[in-house]
């Protein structure tokens, strides 16, 4: 038996195995070799669980829509689900108020009973772990923030972590949580209580104040809610930290794929060794009683570590994704797709017939690098960038021509409008290289910040948009003269250029860019999380969301227009289709391989989303080496940085 869906939560519990839920709604037990030994039946209804508790042989999981399960440890049989939509206090919600999506984590179990958000944020409920009766329905003690983690490991004071930021201490036993103290400007994923020196542990998604979306790391909290310390060591979110068995090593990491293997032998916040080349970010981890790490991937793959960070075994899980979708330059109905083996060539076939158009996989060219995370067409072939740092460039065939090593992990390449240049986002910058034979020609700083997305004007003027929202316009020479700058305070996923405008997809939705000007339309209206994508056509605007949502929008006007949810999977790639002169279509590309067709439609009363046909990339485990780096006394961080006494 494997595991066939993508793994989202993992917790060890001691005496019985590793646990994981995934991303349809059930839940699994590994053995130490990471093999399946059961697993809970299929849930019709079943989403991504992201909140995963054990206590007292049972196992509580909350998913993304804020249905609340229970599972009998000892068989994983499920007992009990309650409805996000109906489980709530009817006189506290607004009229009209449905549940909405959001990947929280928090489950607190404490003296017999859970302490759980659902599907409406403001609302907390109170259930009966034994029974799973809902005791109270109160106010949630975030308040609009769902609860993000929930730490019960301190006898008696217990913290609780929302999604902006915020960190409450209190108790469960009379559900005061009236201490309060600010320590991000985004997630808290994870709260830990440090027995060995008796203080809260807390990730950073974001960063705060001047380091916000610049840098993050760790807080420590004194056990009286004092901010203690901090140490910056990422470039994007940290999603979790963990003790040793014995408090001696805490482990770290997130988005930015490394895994930070503190010495917490003192007090002192020293990273003593850095584990990197993991196939893709990191989400999860969990420590075994006997020291042994696993770590999860956020492609589902699972590494298991020794307490020193050397590796044991992985699970081989077999993945797939659609990062990117880009047209051949002359060819529309050729489509080159970023995927999580390399590219592969999709071909759209014209269909008279309902289905639409037909999608061909023409061929699927395999790297060996790491998973391409954006493809740049050519006029022969394409430029790909990938999570280990390189950047290649491939003929049509496939045949890969060069490939380049980069100073720092890579967010979005474009090619020049001659296609004689490249420009590519880094961590460290921006990197411009001559296509032909991939030598650099030119690096752009922007005040020494990550630069999270670039683009070229028509006119060749380049465009960097750093972490923090700053948008920098360099002329097309040389000399690489500042023409334009704004702060448009949001970061950026990707963006594209025409004429004067500049259109900029991330958090805060899709906002189209004057040059010289400012933000002067932005399409986000019920999207729950950052937009990941969006494109224009026909005078309707479409974006995808991280919260697993399609929505359209009028252009002219911004009015919204219409919300798919519950998307098969997580949707990162989109391009639009045309089909002689008949409809556009809408491709979208998801986690899992699969490629997703919509007809586009306008007409009054219709819904503007009209669901084709599905089509999946073949999926295979990935192909990686980690490899260990040791630090000296005081730890190494980024480029610019330094740890925070």
């Amino acid at each position: 038996m494997e595991l066939t869906d993508r793994v989202i939560r993992i917790l060890y519990v001691d005496g019985t195995g590793l646990l994981a839920s995934d991303s349809v709604g059930r839940i699994h037990l590994l053995d130490e070799e990471l093999r399946v030994v059961r697993s809970s039946p299929f849930v019709r209804q079943g989403r991504p669980l992201y909140g995963l508790a054990v206590h007292d042989g049972w196992v509580v999981g909350k998913d993304r829509m804020g249905a609340v399960f229970r599972w009998s440890l000892a068989t994983l049989e499920l007992v009990d689900r309650l409805d996000p939509a109906t489980v709530c206090d009817p006189s506290g919600l607004v009229p009209g108020e449905e549940p909405s999506p959001v990947s929280s984590r928090g489950i607190g179990v404490w003296d017999g009973r859970v302490y759980v958000t659902s599907g409406y944020h403001r609302q907390m409920l109170v259930l009966d772990l034994h029974t799973f009766d809902v005791l109270e329905i109160r106010p949630n003690i975030c308040g609009g923030s769902p609860m993000e983690w929930a730490c019960t490991e301190h006898p008696t004071r217990h913290a609780v972590s929302d999604k902006k930021g915020s960190l409450r201490f209190g108790s469960f036993a009379d559900g005061v949580f009236d201490e309060h103290v600010k320590l991000d400007d985004g997630n808290i994923h994870r709260v830990r209580w440090d027995a060995r020196h008796r203080r809260f542990w807390a990730t950073q998604d974001f960063g705060q104040g001047e380091n916000a979306d610049v840098a993050n790391g760790v807080v420590v909290v004194g056990e009286q809610g004092e901010k203690e310390a901090e140490l910056l060591f990422a470039r994007d979110d940290v999603e979790f930290v963990a003790f040793s068995p014995d408090f001696a090593r805490a482990y770290s990491g997130g988005f930015d794929g490394e895994l930070h293997i503190f010495d917490n032998s003192s007090p002192e916040l020293r990273i003593a060794r850095t584990v990197t080349g993991f196939p893709h970010q990191l989400s999860d981890l969990t420590v075994a009683p006997a020291g042994d790490v696993f770590v999860l991937c956020q492609d589902g793959e699972i590494v298991r570590l020794d307490p020193d960070g050397e590796f044991v075994r992985a699970a081989g899980f077999r993945r797939q994704a659609v990062w990117d979708i880009q047209a051949a330059p002359h060819d529309p109905g050729t489509l080159y797709c970023a995927t999580d083996t390399g590219v592969a060539v999709v071909r759209v076939v014209e269909a008279e017939s309902p289905g639409g158009p037909m999608l061909r996989v023409e061929a699927e060219h395999t790297t060996g690098l790491g998973f391409t995370r954006r493809v740049a067409p050519l006029a022969s072939g394409w430029l790909g960038i990938t999570r280990d740092h390189r950047v290649f460039r491939s003929e049509a065939d496939g045949t890969l021509r060069w490939n380049r090593e980069l100073p720092a992990l890579p967010h979005t390449v474009a090619v020049s409008p001659d296609g004689s240049r490249a420009l590519v986002a880094t961590n460290a910058g921006a990197v411009e290289l001559e296509t032909e034979e991939g030598r650099e020609s030119a690096t752009f700083d922007v005040d020494g910040l990550p630069v999270w997305a670039g683009a070229y004007l028509p006119d060749g003027r380049r465009v960097l948009v750093t972490r923090n929202g700053v948008i920098t316009v360099l002329d097309a020479g040389d000399g690489a003269e500042v023409m334009w700058r704004f702060d448009q305070g949001e970061y950026p996923k990707r963006i594209r250029a025409e004429e004067d405008r500049i259109y900029v997809v991330g958090d805060g939705g899709l906002k189209e860019i004057v040059i010289g000007l400012g933000v002067v339309a932005r399409w986000a209206k019920l999207l729950s999380n950052t937009v990941e994508n969006a494109v224009i056509a026909d005078g309707l605007v479409c974006a995808v969301s991280y919260g697993m949502q399609l929505a359209a929008y009028d252009y002219e006007s911004t009015r919204f227009r219409g919300l798919l949810e519950d998307l098969p999977d997580y949707p990162k790639a989109m391009t639009v289709l045309r089909s002689g002169s008949g409809p556009a279509y809408l491709l979208l590309g998801h986690r899992t391989g699969l490629l997703s067709l919509y007809r586009l439609q306008h007409g009054p009363g219709e819904r503007p989303f009209a669901k084709v046909r599905d089509r999946w990339l073949a999926r295979s485990p990935a192909t990686y080496t980690l490899t260990r780096h040791d630090h000296p006394v005081r730890s190494r961080t980024p480029a610019g940085l330094s740890p925070q006494p």
